[in-house]
Formats: structure tokens, sequence, C-alpha cells
């Protein structure tokens, strides 16, 4: 008789539960004609950099080796210092939601969020439940928002959402501890690869090197193309402006209009 890991099942009951908080998918996107409306600017490294967040003056990073950074990014070129240390396991993406950094790691780290207060000092991550397959975070008051993707054939990547506060999921038997996340009637862009909040306005990084704007809390608006974003698979945002790292380490930074 042939076994089935517990991570398999796991993975399948997400890609089940994903699909049927879907009631009318929606996903639309614009490619814009021109591309003149993003200029980089590149403002320092990030070495070993995995996920960012941003707030206020300050932005966030972990790194490969598992460490919390911070900078000020208004002194280029940046300085990095280390303030501690990461949740634990392969971090992959970040978020910020009333003033707390929210991390979440792979499924190879048993999918994992994590949260702790935005403070340039050192300070306990706190274990929220599970996360698995996010690829990217953004947050809203009282919400985090992410684009997941299952990998697995037939499945598409889509937007889901988690309440700050609330009651815990009955499914922890299968893995899915701590509040659930819900499916929204929203895709990301094709190839999404990053997505950050800034403004009030979603930007997402896709695998074409596009930046696109959007909206994910409202299906009514289309994800529109604004610009190029060569290289870049990682997004943050905060204080009107967007912070982004390449695959070559380095950091960038745009203000839109």
């Amino acid at each position: 008789m042939k076994n089935v890991s517990p991570f398999k099942n796991t993975v399948r009951f997400l890609t089940v539960a994903t699909l049927a908080g879907l009631s009318s998918p929606v996903f639309a996107q614009t490619k814009a004609a021109a591309k003149s409306e993003v200029t980089w600017k590149e403002i320092g490294t990030a070495p070993g950099v995995v996920a960012m967040a941003a707030v206020g003056k300050n932005l966030f990073a972990i790194t490969s080796a598992k460490k919390l950074q911070v900078c000020e990014p208004a002194t280029t070129p940046v300085v990095w210092k280390e303030i501690g240390n990461g949740p634990g396991g392969n971090v992959v993406a970040m978020g910020v939601s009333e003033g707390k950094l929210f991390a979440s790691t792979d499924a190879r780290s048993a999918g994992r969020l994590a949260t702790r207060d935005a403070v340039t000092t050192a300070s306990a991550w706190q274990d929220l439940g599970h996360a698995w397959c996010l690829l990217a975070m953004a947050g809203a008051p009282g919400k985090m928002y992410a684009i997941v993707d299952t990998k697995e054939v037939g499945s598409e990547a889509t937007v889901m959402v988690r309440e700050n506060a609330g009651t815990a999921t009955a499914n922890a038997g299968q893995g899915l501890d701590g509040i659930p996340w819900n499916g929204v009637d929203r895709r990301p862009p094709v190839g999404a690869l990053a997505m950050t909040e800034v403004g009030g306005k979603y930007y997402v990084a896709t695998k074409e090197d596009a930046l696109y704007v959007g909206n994910p809390t409202k299906p009514d608006v289309k994800w529109q193309q604004i610009g190029d974003a060569a290289g870049v698979t990682i997004l943050a945002g905060a204080d009107g402006k967007l912070f982004a790292t390449t695959k070559t380490g380095k950091l960038m930074m745009w203000a839109p209009k």
C-alpha cells in the first residue's frame, strides 16, 4: 500500500479550501502601452535578503541566514543593522499590518505565520498558525492579504485574506491551525512574485519583470501594468515609497506620484 505524506495531504486540503473560497473567481489585468511611469533608483545592496517589509522610516529584512535586519532607506547607500533572528524556518514573505511585522515560512518549514513588533530592538516572534504556500503578503487595517500558490497541477495562484483577530479554525487536525485564510474573488497578475501596499494601492511584480498596480479588495478593479520591474523579486512599501530587491542583490526605490 502506497503511503501518502501528511504534507501532501495538507497541501491538497488547502487547494480544495482555496478553490471553495472562490465562488466566482475574477482575474483581470491590463498591460500598459508605455512603460515610462516607473523610474527605479538604486539606494544600496540587500545581500542575502529573502523577504522585506517597511514601517515608517524603517525597512526590515530577513536574510537567508535567518537574521532580522533593519535600515533607514533615506540614508544612501543604506547600512543594514542586525537586530535579532527571524521566526525560524525558511522565510518567504513579509508584510505589515497595524504596526506589526508578519513573516511566513515555506512549506518545508511547516508553513507558519509569525508576528512581532516593528521595533528596531530585539523582540520575540509570536506564532499565529499555518500559512501554507504563500508567495507574498501585503497588509491592510485588521487584515493580511497574501498571494498563495500550491503549485499543484490544475491549480492557479490566487489571493487570500486573513483577519488579524478572530476565531481559530476547527481544522487543526489537518495542520490548518490558527485564524483561517479565506479566498477572495481575485486573481493576482500572471506570474506574480511579490506584493506590497503603499498609500492604499497594491503593487505586484511578476516573473515577466512587469510592475502592476491594483486592489485585491475590490474585484472590479483591474490590475494595470504601470512599468518595469526588471529583476525585482521582493517588494516592500511605506511612507509613500516602494522598495525592491533584485535577483542581483540590488536595493531599489521608487516614489509613486
